[in-house]
């Protein structure tokens, strides 16, 4: 662990307060590949998580190693995603080509709270002190939030139940994410004399992580938006996006429903624990007849990783969804603390109306979430509540690593604009957060508007956002973190209005690590 037993630092603190001398922390990020910096014969973090994905556990080859020294001489290494060239984006040698700014301004930013009271996030708009700020989020002590911003944008840090009482204010500028309030102004002493131990490790956890930021960001040229020491590269398969245009196929045994089973069999439902083998085999002639089906996966973007999927759900699939959605009460949608409804200056940030189905609602919908498994190369099995004989070496929980399936409705003028699907979570050891998210388009007959955008995507052709048109049947995969676990900023990503028809969607969320949700 990055902070120290209490003991270590009574004596190491006796030493620096007697001496007056403090001990420096860095942290030197190795530029220069060396034999040293080999990753081949270097075991994956998760490399018992193999039988979970599929496959073997491979490192990304875009991961290269950081050596980091911190207090008492203690050295750690890590190894830092750091994102391609854009020429190799369009398979061309390292150099021939630059990116293009986008158009887009906006930021993900975090603000970290090292303190031991909790602190209220305020957006001051237009940096008018004059008008009622605008609440963003309260941060737990030594905790953090995130939220959308633009650059020039003004925030400050107050007491919950004392907002007139200024503790910090922040303005934001582009290339810079996170922002800290210290209680003890970089003091680490201070911080010992006044805190329990406790909080003192927390206090240091946080110390530390941003220092590591501020090498991380010399090594990749982004900023470090999560909690080094407590989050890990990813456990799950990640698809490489080396090129535009590149192709990985899946075969699935997951099949097409193309007519409906007997109602009185969907009224039945499934177990919590999957379908039993009789089930599976009583409802196969509803089925495609072709013993197997391809799915390709085609690369739309490089940073963020973003992946095409068409004829993923069938017609009569994606008619039973909306049948299902059409029996439920839909409900005004919601955000989290990390959406940008506060301080994109909009008088709603999503408008549109959802409902949540479970995979054991019915053996269609096991399927759907037995194919979306086999396109992330994760055991189905992760994807629903376990025995605790399947997958024992996954001890983490029990709980199924997978959302419902949230279905998602947008009428005329509707939209969601521009927001990330993680959020900063609490202090608690792993760090769980969304990993990817698959979208399924519903319809496309007389729709027009509704593009998924990616208004951050990294290329050197133009300045615009990324438009994915909704086409009836069709995913589009994209992942939250990069490889070595950080949170992607570039994952940004919006619903943009609908301008005519309708418009229905589905998410699928997985998570990792996992969070009990319901």
């Amino acid at each position: 662990m990055l902070w120290l037993s209490h003991r270590r630092i009574t004596v190491f603190l006796a030493v620096v307060i007697g001496s007056l001398i403090l001990l420096p922390i860095s942290i030197s990020a190795q530029q220069e590949t060396t034999e040293n910096d080999d990753t081949s014969g270097t075991p994956h973090p998760h490399a018992d998580s193999c039988s979970w994905t599929g496959g073997a556990c491979e490192w990304d080859y875009n991961m290269q190693m950081m050596t980091a020294t911190f207090l008492n001489d203690k050295k750690e290494t890590f190894y830092a995603y750091v994102e391609p060239d854009v020429s190799t984006f369009y398979n061309q040698s390292e150099g021939q080509l630059q990116p293009v700014q986008p158009d887009f301004t906006g930021m993900f930013v975090k603000f970290v709270n090292m303190g031991p009271k909790m602190v209220r996030v305020l957006w001051i708009p237009n940096g008018n002190t004059a008008k009622d700020p605008l609440e963003i989020c309260d941060i737990e002590p030594f905790g953090s939030c995130g939220t959308a911003s633009y650059p020039s944008q003004h925030f400050q840090l107050a007491w919950p139940d004392n907002l007139d009482l200024v503790l910090e204010r922040f303005t934001t500028k582009p290339g810079k994410n996170v922002y800290v309030y210290d209680a003890f102004r970089g003091s680490y002493e201070k911080a010992y004399r006044k805190l329990k131990p406790e909080d003192f490790q927390h206090y240091m956890m946080q110390y530390n992580n941003n220092l590591f930021n501020k090498h991380y960001k010399e090594k990749t040229g982004r900023e470090w938006l999560a909690l080094y020491g407590q989050k890990f590269p990813p456990r799950f398969h990640m698809w490489q996006a080396d090129s535009l245009g590149q192709t990985h196929v899946v075969t699935t045994k997951e099949i097409h429903f193309v007519e409906y089973p007997p109602e009185e069999e969907l009224a039945k439902g499934v177990s919590l624990y999957g379908p039993r083998p009789e089930e599976i085999t009583r409802n196969r002639k509803h089925r495609d007849t072709h013993a197997t089906m391809e799915l390709h996966l085609t690369v739309l973007s490089c940073a963020p990783r973003v992946f095409e999927i068409k004829h993923f759900l069938s017609d009569l699939e994606v008619d039973h969804l909306l049948k299902v959605a059409e029996q439920k009460n839909l409900e005004t949608s919601t955000t989290r603390a990390g959406d940008y409804a506060k301080v994109t200056q909009e008088e709603s940030t999503r408008t549109s109306t959802n409902t949540w189905i479970g995979r054991h609602q019915d053996i269609i919908l096991d399927a759907i979430y037995r194919r979306a498994a086999d396109v992330m190369k994760i055991d189905e099995r992760l994807f629903r509540r376990r025995r605790k004989t399947e997958i024992p070496e996954f001890t983490e929980s029990m709980v199924d690593i997978s959302e419902s399936l949230q279905l998602v409705h947008y009428d005329v003028g509707q939209q969601y604009t521009p927001h990330h699907d993680f959020a900063m979570p609490r202090l608690v050891k792993g760090q769980p957060s969304r990993f990817a998210t698959l979208l399924l388009y519903l319809n496309d007959e007389g729709l027009r508007g509704g593009e998924t955008t990616f208004p951050m995507w990294r290329n050197a052709e133009t300045s615009k956002r990324l438009d994915v048109k909704p086409e009836k049947g069709k995913a589009l995969l994209f992942y939250n973190l990069l490889p070595d676990g950080n949170y992607d900023e570039l994952s940004m990503h919006a619903a943009r209005p609908v301008l005519q028809g309708e418009k229905w969607l589905a998410n699928l969320w997985v998570w990792d690590p996992v969070l009990a949700h319901g």
